[in-house]
């Protein structure tokens, strides 16, 4: 039986959204994955590494809080992984709690540091005194609060509230309508030219000199090459070394990228492929 690993523990919004993928992907349902919670997100990413799963379906970026670091830097420094699936999986962040009280009684709020972020205005208007911690997932804090019969709350999805037996005191309180989270599935193989549009994801490695990115982004421009995506990330090697992550639009093995890709090896520049896959669906891209 293949394996899929996802944030956890129950009740995660990852383990939400890798049921709804597998639901609306059959090539991935018809084998009938076991689901595996992990408790970070590096121990998910390194035990695909190391081959103990098949898959690792992670969390990239947060349309209102942007990329989620630590999957990036992990990304970064695995090997012979790719992302071969993208997924948007819209997020409504609710407030929680083992009993109904008043907001004005919550001593502490704990949460993912992403969904704290995503309901930043939310606790300063309704919870400014209340104490905020961090967990390693919204299903961690769930889990905390209902055994604890204290004046505390959590920030999660609607199904730890069910898991859980915890009572919903508030919905949709992030801050943004439109709120979702890109999630990826990352594997063993690059995935396939699909029939309809692709996105490639790579990692580059900029000289620290003047006009060095401008210069790799004008390998992509002069090609028309649209860049759907470009984040910094400290290369953790040195202070003001950065890697750059870029989205674009194709198939990796496209001429066109196949010329950029040459073109930079060619100027010593490193650049890591990370995957080239199908694009979420258009009902599914609000980022």
């Amino acid at each position: 039986m293949k394996k899929l690993g996802f944030l956890g523990p129950k009740g995660s919004f990852s383990e939400e959204a890798v049921h709804l993928l597998l639901a609306t992907q059959p090539e991935l349902s018809d084998s009938a994955p076991e689901l595996i919670p992990y408790s970070t997100i590096p121990r998910l990413l390194f035990a695909c590494n190391n081959k103990e799963i098949d898959w690792a379906f992670v969390p990239l970026e947060n349309s209102t809080e942007g990329q989620v670091g630590v999957t990036m830097d992990t990304l970064a420094q695995t090997e012979h992984l790719y992302i071969t699936r993208e997924f948007v999986h819209p997020i409504d962040q609710c407030l929680l709690a083992h009993e109904p009280m008043p907001l004005e009684q919550i001593e502490r709020v704990y949460s993912h540091e992403q969904a704290i972020g995503q309901c930043r205005d939310f606790l300063e208007k309704f919870l400014p005194n209340a104490q905020q911690i961090t967990c390693l997932s919204t299903a961690e804090a769930a889990h905390r609060i209902s055994s604890i019969r204290e004046n505390w709350a959590a920030i999660g999805p609607r199904r730890a509230a069910r898991l859980y037996n915890l009572h919903i005191l508030k919905e949709c309180i992030q801050d943004a309508t439109l709120n979702a989270t890109r999630f990826v599935l990352v594997g063993h193989s690059l995935a396939e030219m699909s029939d309809g549009e692709d996105k490639t994801s790579l990692l580059v490695i900029a000289e620290n000199t003047p006009g060095s990115l401008y210069r790799i982004l004008g390998e992509f421009a002069k090609r028309h090459i649209n860049l759907s995506r470009i984040e910094s990330r400290p290369s953790k090697r040195k202070l003001g070394e950065y890697v750059f992550f870029v989205d674009v639009d194709g198939y990796v093995f496209a001429p066109p990228i196949q010329d950029v890709l040459w073109s930079l090896k060619k100027d010593n520049i490193s650049v890591k492929l990370l995957g080239s896959y199908p694009k979420a669906l258009p009902h599914e891209q609000i980022f």
